[in-house]
């Protein structure tokens, strides 16, 4: 494998919308659509996973809160993968997509930082990709004790820290991974 991936991770209009809406989700979706424009023109496949929910859920496939954000610049050649758990590779053909791309690295944005992000970039790592999480392109909901911004601050210290089979995931502000990846 030799290449490298966007995988964007439900941003779906259930999470962006509403009282309850994903925290800098306008940003986030902003800056996410520079990444894969980059992606892009580098030839670089650009992936969104898009979280399939049950009977009655907010994102029960084929209604309006299922939808992908309707901010998103897309292409033809974007792939959409669905996904019933957090794992973006559990039970999903994403890693055969990859492999017939000959991707080795992926560059892992969207939303839920402590749910769906984590657990995608941690099978990832484990799975041998060169896994980054773009810092400042992921977001959750404030759902718990901790605010929104201290989630992701949390995940974005947390996760070069741990290393899965040897692999760890790195953490790199989109700057960074647009200079880097696709200058």
């Amino acid at each position: 494998m030799a290449g490298v991936a966007v995988v964007v991770i439900d941003v779906q209009r259930a999470f962006f919308f509403g009282p309850d809406a994903a925290y800098r989700g306008d940003e986030v979706v902003a800056e996410i659509n520079r990444l894969t424009g980059a992606a892009r023109a580098a030839g670089a496949p650009v992936f969104f996973v898009q979280h399939d929910g049950e009977a009655g859920d907010e994102v029960e496939p084929h209604t309006e809160g299922w939808q992908l954000h309707p901010g998103f610049v897309r292409s033809d050649t974007d792939v959409v993968v669905n996904k019933a758990v957090g794992d973006s590779f559990h039970e999903t053909p994403l890693a055969d997509m990859l492999a017939r791309r000959d991707v080795d690295s992926l560059l892992i944005c969207g939303y839920a930082t402590e749910f769906c992000i984590d657990a995608t970039a941690r099978r990832a790592a484990f799975l041998g990709y060169r896994t980054t999480v773009v810092s400042d392109l992921h977001t959750t909901q404030h759902t718990s004790s901790l605010t929104p911004q201290q989630i992701v601050d949390h995940y974005n210290q947390l996760w070069p820290r741990a290393s899965l089979s040897g692999n760890r995931v790195a953490v790199r502000p989109l700057a960074d991974v647009l200079a880097a990846e696709f200058a």
